[in-house]
This record gives C-alpha cells, sequence and structure tokens, in this order.
C-alpha cells in the first residue's frame, strides 16, 4: 500500500512539473479587474454587525520572471459596506421622539496590493502578500423616524401642552459624514488564489486587516476590517 501511494504521489509530482514546462506564459502583463467586496469588523470595540456586499475595481500588473513565482502590484478602489444591529433614541418629552436604526457603514478606500504568487499548476496561483489602504470617505446612512411638534411661536408652554399638539411624523433616511472618526491608513494581509482560463482570470482573496480602523476622539478602538474580494478580470500579456 505505501509503494502504491508513493507511486500515485510521483506520478502526480511529475504531471504537474511536465505540465509547467509546457506552459506558455509571459514575463510582464497587466489585468483590469472588478468584482465583489464582502466586508466586516471585528474586535472588543466593534458594534454588533453583519456583512453586506460592495464593489470594487482596479489594475494589477505582474512580473513573473520563472514558471514557478510571480509579482503582482495593484491600485483598486473599493467600497465597502457593513451593516450594524441596534437603535438609539432621541426622546425629549412631548417635544420630539426620534430613534435611529439599520445603520450601514460605507467607506471608499484606495487600496494597493503587492502579491507574492505561486504558480502549483497551470491557470492556479496561490497568492499573498501586503497591501497598505487610505481612506477616501466613510458615511453612515441609518432610518431616522418619530416625531415632533411645532408650539406657536413666542408662546410660553409646559410639557403638558405640547402633548395636545399634533405630532408630524418623520420616517426617512438620513445620513452623516465620519471620516474623522476613522484612521485614514490601514494595512491588510491578503491570502487568496487566482484561476486563469484564456487569460480570463477568476480572484479570490480574504483581508485580514492589521491596524485599528476607528477611534473615539483621540482614543484608538479594537476595530479590524475582515473582507472578502471577489474579482473578474483579462490579462493583457506585454
Amino acid at each position: 500500500m505505501k509503494r502504491i501511494i508513493l507511486s500515485l504521489f510521483a506520478l502526480v509530482a511529475t504531471g504537474a512539473a511536465t505540465a509547467q514546462q509546457q506552459e506558455e506564459y509571459s514575463r510582464w502583463s497587466v489585468t483590469p479587474k472588478a468584482g465583489l467586496t464582502v466586508a466586516t469588523v471585528v474586535g472588543d470595540d466593534a458594534q454588533e454587525n453583519s456583512s453586506s456586499m460592495a464593489w470594487a475595481a482596479g489594475l494589477e500588473a505582474s512580473l513573473r520572471p520563472g514558471r514557478l513565482l510571480s509579482f503582482d502590484f495593484g491600485m483598486f478602489y473599493t467600497r465597502d459596506r457593513i451593516k450594524e444591529e441596534g437603535q438609539i433614541n432621541y426622546p425629549n418629552g412631548n417635544q420630539f421622539n426620534f430613534t435611529a436604526s439599520h445603520f450601514r457603514l460605507v467607506t471608499e478606500r484606495l487600496d494597493m496590493p503587492l502579491l507574492l504568487g505561486l504558480h502549483v499548476m497551470p491557470g492556479l496561483t496561490l497568492k499573498a502578500g501586503v497591501q497598505p489602504s487610505l481612506l477616501m470617505s466613510a458615511t453612515s446612512k441609518y432610518h431616522f423616524a418619530g416625531f415632533y411638534v411645532e408650539p406657536p411661536l413666542n408662546a410660553i408652554y409646559t410639557d403638558a401642552d405640547l402633548a395636545n399638539l399634533p405630532k408630524i411624523p418623520v420616517d426617512r433616511e438620513e445620513k452623516a459624514g465620519i471620516k474623522s472618526q476613522m484612521y485614514d491608513f490601514d494595512i491588510c494581509i491578503p491570502i487568496g488564489a487566482s484561476y486563469e482560463w484564456h487569460n480570463i482570470v477568476f480572484d479570490a482573496r480574504y483581508h485580514f486587516g492589521l491596524l485599528s480602523v476607528a477611534k473615539d476622539g483621540d482614543k484608538k478602538q479594537d476595530v479590524n476590517r475582515r473582507y472578502l474580494l471577489l474579482t473578474l478580470g483579462y490579462r493583457f500579456n506585454l
């Protein structure tokens, strides 16, 4: 049995080596890509949240000095969307009562992946590296609902008087810029794989954020970025 397993392993290794020798490749290439992101945040200070899809697009240049290894340098516009659970109440007696809920954090970043590729078989490449990231914008979107009353101008009134005034309902979507509550720079570790067929490249990577992305005033919070990136591209050999 041991001889059979060793023989099969040798056969697979020989086949992979032969296939790599037969594979044609270009030393330099560029690949425009676009696809989906599925993002979340983790950490002791992260609010309870769930992943939500957004999108990304960019360009990667690749240097392949030999059949086994390649080096990728890229630049992506990445949009992340995260849903946060819970709600915030704003009561003020009978004058108004508002509730903010269904929070969605939307960030826009410039990601710059630097990757090492290991070509394990024709078309299939394992990738890992480092990715600096610059925050361009951050917006919190939420549902705002409740009521308020409008007392007469220059009138003297009590909270009991407000209870007799007609309530004006509020039910709308709101958004607020929160870039000042986040750090501008982050570093991720991307790990994934790509498969190429007739110059069409499908790529899947998971990104582990190393730095905190949120702050409370000057205090750093324990909130780290995590996201999955799925892209489809076309490789142009140079």
